[in-house]
């Protein structure tokens, strides 16, 4: 549809005039047609010159409102290479971070999978093109001349190398792999304004991640000042979280913000009186009154915070139930967030199955079978059926038993979130 607006943007005002000329071929003399028809050469050339302005023009604007959608890097690097080997009609798009050694280290690919590519970490430094990418130049090569792209070896077809810049540094490559007949990968300038837009965007979204990081290593940190004794139970719920919201088809950036938003689920207790907190023994019926307040202080603490809105509503939530019998808001069945639900069953595996000072860890089967009794009432079935197609996939055992070793090793994912706790020892 981008390419349709920027044709018809010009031809429009063109097709009276071609009505005309046909017209006026029929009726003059043989002078004034060879006139008429050089006339119309020199439109037509005018035609598409303005037609290449146009793109340069409109495309990179276009993209960049495109890519303001993105919500990670992964999502951002998928998009840019769709959009545009889909705007250019090139065949295929790779797109390759830069790394310290400028090296070209493949990441995503559109139309054509990285292994069929034989696409390998590109040298720039001994590369023939390699100096005008670093210098911020667009480059078009012969597919034989980029090395170790061996399933484009016999190819007939040409290769863009578009280098993705962010305050004049090359941050990444984005190769372009297209016919021989394609115009638009031999417009320089058009290949380096959207370089330039996609490398903006890319450069904000990792210094967003950075950031985002930093402020988790903090809070995680400021949990763990205050009791370590149960340190490892948020990055063991993350991890088993992420797995049961993939087995619910959630897509991959929603199972990323549960993972995240459960390495925090009870940053709310840095509010908890140290006398509640941290007791030996079970609590109170007023300390539980007390206790009960760290989902709503989680939620007040993080929702300020941009970067982790994502994460306040599953903090708020995480201790309510599917029949409304939870707290702090009594919320039931879907009016609870699937991050929260998902996180409720998770949870509860992990502080029965992890001992406390007040009483002995259950078996991993106890555990189980106290989940499935309770689906329906405290958690959501459809997470409980997740959860329990997980378990029996051998990728969920309690963590201080010998299969938890193997269980992490078989789911093989690694988080990079700070260990914190749970002191409640509860669900």
């Amino acid at each position: 549809w981008v390419q349709v607006g920027v044709y018809l943007a010009i031809t429009l005002p063109l097709v009276l005039y071609y009505y005309f000329l046909a017209f006026s071929i029929l009726q003059l003399s043989v002078g004034y047609s060879v006139g008429l028809v050089i006339a119309t050469a020199a439109i037509e050339g005018t035609f598409w010159y303005m037609i290449k302005l146009r793109k340069q023009s409109a495309y990179p604007n276009i993209l960049a409102i495109e890519l303001g959608i993105a919500q990670d890097l992964r999502e951002a690097c998928d998009l840019s290479t769709r959009l545009v080997a889909d705007w250019l009609n090139a065949r295929a798009a790779v797109l390759a971070w830069l790394d310290e050694e400028t090296h070209t280290i493949p990441v995503c690919s559109y139309g054509l999978s990285l292994e069929f590519l034989g696409v390998g970490a590109v040298a720039l430094d001994g590369a023939p093109f390699g100096a005008d990418i670093m210098d911020g130049r667009a480059v078009l090569l012969e597919a034989k001349d980029v090395p170790h792209w061996t399933g484009l070896s016999d190819q007939q077809c040409w290769v863009a190398a578009v280098p993705l810049t962010a305050l004049d540094r090359v941050i990444a490559v984005l190769f372009l792999i297209a016919d021989r007949s394609s115009s638009d990968l031999r417009d320089r300038k058009l290949l380096e304004s959207m370089g330039v837009v996609i490398g903006l965007t890319l450069e904000n979204l990792r210094l967003a991640s950075r950031e985002y990081q930093s402020i988790m290593q903090v809070l995680c940190n400021a949990l763990d000042m205050r009791d370590s004794a149960t340190q490892g139970h948020s990055q063991r719920v993350a991890r088993m979280a992420g797995l049961v919201a993939e087995e619910m088809g959630l897509a991959k950036p929603d199972v990323k913000r549960i993972e995240q938003a459960a390495a925090l689920h009870d940053i709310g207790k840095i509010g908890i009186a140290d006398a509640v907190l941290t007791k030996a023994g079970p609590l109170t019926d007023e300390e539980w009154v007390e206790m009960r307040r760290h989902p709503r202080l989680g939620y007040e603490l993080v929702a300020g915070i941009e970067a982790l809105q994502h994460a306040a509503e599953i903090i708020h939530s995480h201790h309510e139930h599917h029949d409304g019998n939870g707290y702090p808001r009594g919320l039931q069945g879907e009016d609870i967030p699937i991050g929260a639900r998902i996180f409720s069953v998770v949870d509860s595996y992990d502080a029965m199955t992890s001992h406390r000072p007040y009483r002995r860890a259950r078996s991993h089967q106890d555990a189980i079978d106290e989940i499935v009794r309770n689906s329906g009432t405290q958690f959501d079935p459809e997470a409980v059926h997740a959860f329990l197609k997980v378990e029996r996939a051998g990728l969920i055992a309690p963590h201080d038993s010998p299969d938890a070793r193997d269980a992490v090793a078989a789911d093989g994912r690694v988080l990079p979130i700070v260990e914190s706790w749970d002191a409640s020892g509860t669900s």
